[in-house]
């Protein structure tokens, strides 16, 4: 799956998003060749490997197309 940068997301602002838990993180650093506390430019793709960490928390934020920001 990819995703889109939003302005002011960060790495795990994505992991939420994504996989709804922070433990994805890593994998999402490693899957673009970058490092867990890099900057990400708005509109930048960043490819986010197919993992469940947590099924319902997954589920729950993709429902509600949860899109956090935290920075």
């Amino acid at each position: 799956m990819n995703v889109t940068v939003l302005a002011r997301q960060t790495l795990s602002d994505i992991a939420i998003q994504v996989y709804g838990d922070v433990s994805g993180v890593v994998d999402i650093a490693a899957a673009n060749n970058i490092g867990i506390t890099d900057e990400l430019v708005p509109g930048q793709e960043l490819h986010c490997p197919e993992v469940v960490y947590d099924n319902y928390m997954q589920q729950y934020v993709r429902v509600r197309n949860i899109k956090p920001a935290t920075k």
